[in-house]
């Protein structure tokens, strides 16, 4: 068993400070230290890491790609640290959970109905963050909605939502093309838009026996901005019924295909197997559990706990 080494909690205080306020003038002066203290600071978080966070850029500092994805998870926790303190200096004895969501999660299920949720648990003080869905090992939240297998170490993960696909369309482009839309083989033909990569389309049309090979189309990071080209009339994608289902209720999307394609990912919530939940975090879990339509009393995926 590695011993796990904590970082130098100080270099990471300035890290943060010069990440947020842009400047290393600017954290000095939040943090009562000299500019060189907090130079000195960078460095030995850099050591730490045993690799950059931070490059100079003229005579200032930029983040490297590293210190990016760094300060997303330093950013939160000191979120949530900061909004603790408030609430025990200010005597306030609300419940604060904080929620990571897949954006497309969010803008398609979760503000739809946490209003509900929140007007049932008053004394729940609710902050919402992006899920890092390619790196949870940095996911600081209490709860969090993660795609993928179900299996992520030191996690239990409760399903939630299937993650199957269909092929949607705007109700603009079903106009523009009616013609084309009439059999899953003549998709091939129209402009198309790739999440994450282009194999999802290519599946499709291999299942479907069509020799064709799809158009290359938009390809772009996730399915938040593939739901978004769909709406703005750029293409069909493979999108996800158990979260836009509502869109094609309101008319914004078409379902161009009753047929849904599985690959053994779906949506699931999450929390560390080895940390109690609070009565908050449970009750988050449960309504969101019972809202989803899974069944409550079903037991979670459990996976090992992380012994690194």
């Amino acid at each position: 068993m590695i011993e796990r080494v904590e970082p130098p909690l100080t270099a990471v205080r300035a890290f943060e400070a010069v990440a947020r306020l842009g400047s290393a003038t600017l954290a000095a002066r939040e943090l009562g230290v000299s500019p060189s203290a907090v130079s000195h600071q960078l460095a030995l978080l850099d050591a730490f890491m045993e690799q950059p966070l931070t490059r100079r850029d003229g005579r200032g500092l930029a983040l490297t790609e590293a210190g990016r994805e760094y300060f997303r998870s330093v950013r939160t926790a000191f979120a949530v640290l900061r909004g603790a303190t408030d609430q025990m200096r200010d005597g306030h004895r609300n419940a604060p959970v904080q929620l990571g969501v897949i954006p497309l999660f969010g803008r398609t299920w979760l503000f739809r109905h946490i209003g509900d949720f929140l007007g049932r648990n008053p004394d729940v003080e609710l902050t919402v963050s992006y899920s890092h869905h390619r790196n949870y090992v940095s996911d600081s939240a209490d709860l969090s909605v993660r795609f993928g297998d179900g299996q992520w170490k030191g996690y239990e993960a409760h399903r939630i939502l299937s993650g199957a696909v269909a092929p949607f369309c705007s109700a603009d482009l079903v106009a523009r093309h009616p013609a084309s839309l009439d059999q899953p083989m003549l998709l091939s033909t129209l402009p198309l838009v790739h999440d994450q990569d282009r194999n999802g389309w290519r599946l499709w049309f291999e299942r479907h026996q069509s020799d064709r090979n799809p158009a290359p189309g938009l390809l772009v990071e996730d399915g938040n901005l593939a739901l978004q080209a769909v709406l703005d009339g750029m293409g069909i994608a493979l999108l996800r019924p158990s979260l836009v289902g509502a869109l094609v209720d309101e008319g914004q999307l078409v379902r161009l295909s009753e047929e849904a394609m599985q690959d053994d990912r779906d949506y699931y919530l999450c929390h560390l197997s080895q940390q109690p939940l609070s009565g908050a975090e449970d009750r988050l879990l449960r309504w969101i559990i019972e809202r989803c339509g899974a069944d409550a009393s079903a037991a979670p995926r459990r996976a090992p706990p992380d012994r690194r």
